[in-house]
């Protein structure tokens, strides 16, 4: 099973990684891949971002053009994920003063 997240609000770096390896402790081993493109807060470049099980990493990507929508992308694959945990984990990840609009597919 897979889902998708997205948001056109930038993320919280500290609150994503805090997040992120809390579900990773819990959930490592069905999380089978996870990857995305995110829109960081602070950032002028979109962060790549990359994971299997327990193993996670991110680096900078190319830069956001200044008439580009940045957005975030998260693909999640596993085993009886808890979606709605994640949902709604992401979403209170967002920065400050922010307001998260998803798609969840």
């Amino acid at each position: 099973r897979s889902f998708v997240f997205k948001t056109d609000k930038p993320f919280d770096s500290v609150k994503l990684e805090e997040f992120l390896s809390a579900m990773i402790q819990v959930y490592s081993k069905d999380m089978l891949r996870y990857k995305g493109v995110l829109n960081m807060a602070g950032q002028d470049r979109r962060v790549v971002f990359q994971g299997v099980h327990m193993t996670m990493g991110g680096s900078p990507g190319k830069p956001w053009a200044a008439d580009e929508k940045r957005e975030s992308k998260m693909v999640f694959i596993g085993r009886n994920l808890p979606k709605r945990i994640f949902v709604e984990g992401l979403a209170y990840c967002v920065a400050d003063g922010e307001k998260a609009v998803i798609d969840v597919k």
